[in-house]
């Protein structure tokens, strides 16, 4: 097998330090993912509750999104992920430490503001590749940002091991894990210092921060995009520890496992994906994936066990992400350079606007309604995002080879 047809040409060594400290950020995510809600839960928090912390991140991101992104294209990417990072270290402490739902709600609220600062990422990580390696590139961060997640799943073994060998209670084991995961989150600092330092960007101190905007048809198209996505997602997937502890009993080892087991398919998505879309087109693939995962979406709630759900979930996660880094990709691609970071933004707050939504309905439907009709809605929202993306886009053109027609 050639790796080339799955990685760029050239990774810079920029660019490779840049893809470690994204490593050291999957694996504390892939812990997080595991234990955070069953530590709240450990605490007495029902799913209303967790609703209503989790509504807090992207309120937090909403609001700060399209502001950072506008700085980060005035004065610089970079200076704009460091001070991502401080809301991500003020985040740790306040989970650590705090017990009431209002200090969780502000421990929330700083994930929502590092969240913002994720606009630049992508631009970030565009400017170290060639526009057409971006499809690999996107691949590529992808296959290991989702390789790392799944090695942090894993440790929904440990609480298990903690209780019965050591003594510890549940609630204990789940904070010592969370506490571990803080580690991995520093260890990020130096990496994107260097990676940063590399990267020449045009700043021009001297001047007030503008809205600089000339795609407004593709942002307004992706905005739409996102939203639906968000709701149709973030209604039953953001709750899944609590759906399957409350439907079918399962604790972190199981859900660990199943983390770990659907993220390795992920990965594997994320690194073929680019070589489907040089056979089908980066549209045409996008497309396909979504609508042939919506009818294992559909189904979940069907399942008679947690054996089956696991089935259905890991199928429909391994083909709807071979969309993941093409939908990022198609989205810089029919961009100009200097609006990059402002249209993300843009984007990522639509998208934080679903998921203030998203949580705060699937928590309350499952409460007052059903376990499972959040699924449904979900399902149903996901085909409508799956047809929407071909009739928003397909007559869209790469703003590179618009360039290029003009100098012709």
């Amino acid at each position: 097998m050639d790796f080339r047809t799955f990685a760029p040409d050239r990774v810079s060594t920029p660019a490779k330090l840049f893809l470690l400290a994204m490593i050291f950020n999957g694996v504390a995510n892939g812990v997080i993912n595991v234990v955070l809600q069953l530590y709240l839960m450990s605490m007495g928090f029902e799913s209303a509750a967790l609703g209503t912390l989790s509504m807090m991140n992207p309120i937090g991101a909403a609001l700060l999104t399209i502001p950072m992104g506008i700085l980060a294209d005035r004065y610089g990417k970079g200076r704009i992920l460091l001070f991502g990072f401080l809301m991500v270290a003020l985040q740790q402490i306040i989970l650590l430490t705090a017990r009431s739902i209002e200090l969780l709600m502000l421990g929330f609220l700083f994930i929502g503001v590092a969240n913002a600062t994720g606009a630049v990422i992508g631009p970030l990580f565009a400017s170290f590749f060639d526009s057409k390696d971006l499809d690999r590139a996107f691949g590529l961060m992808g296959f290991l940002n989702i390789l790392s997640i799944s090695g942090g799943s894993l440790v929904g073994f440990v609480p298990p091991l903690l209780v019965a060998n050591y003594g510890y209670s549940l609630q204990s084991s789940y904070w010592i894990l969370l506490a571990a995961s803080s580690l991995f989150l520093f260890a990020m600092l130096p990496l994107l210092v260097m990676a940063i330092r590399s990267v020449e960007e045009s700043k021009k101190t001297g001047e007030r921060p503008r809205f600089n905007l000339r795609s407004k048809g593709v942002v307004a198209k992706f905005s739409f995009l996102n939203i639906i996505s968000s709701i149709g997602l973030g209604t039953f997937f953001s709750f899944l520890p609590y759906y399957v502890n409350k439907k079918f009993g399962a604790e972190s080892g199981a859900l660990g496992t199943l983390y770990f087991v659907s993220n390795f398919i992920q990965a594997g998505s994320n690194i073929i994906a680019p070589r489907i879309s040089q056979k089908l087109g980066t549209l045409k693939t996008i497309v396909a994936s979504l609508s042939l995962a919506t009818p294992f979406y559909l189904l979940m709630p069907l399942a008679p066990n947690f054996t089956w759900l696991s089935a259905l979930y890991i199928l429909r996660i391994g083909i709807a992400n071979i969309c993941s880094p093409l939908t990022s990709s198609l989205f810089l691609k029919l961009l100009y350079d200097e609006e990059k970071a402002t249209a993300n933004s843009i984007t990522m707050m639509a998208s934080y606007g679903g998921n203030i939504v998203a949580p705060k309905l699937g928590g309350q439907l499952m409460e007052q309604v059903s376990l499972d009709l959040p699924a449904y809605l979900g399902s149903g929202l996901y085909a409508i995002y799956a047809v929407s993306y071909y009739f928003l886009l397909r007559n869209e053109k790469e703003k590179g080879i618009e360039q290029k027609q003009v100098e012709v």
